[in-house]
């Protein structure tokens, strides 16, 4: 998996270890959803505060 995080239009420098860690755990929450396919191949998740 590849991550890229943006903050307020910034480029997010991460280590392969936590790019890993944080997709890993969006992925798996997302694919449990019902309406999600097996074999989905991009999610872009906004978060606004």
């Amino acid at each position: 998996m590849e991550l890229e995080l943006i903050v307020d239009g910034k480029d997010i420098p991460m280590n392969r270890f936590v790019e890993k860690i944080i997709a890993g755990i969006n992925a798996g929450v997302v694919q449990s959803l019902e309406g999600v396919e097996d074999n989905w191949k991009e999610l872009n998740l906004t978060i606004i505060r």
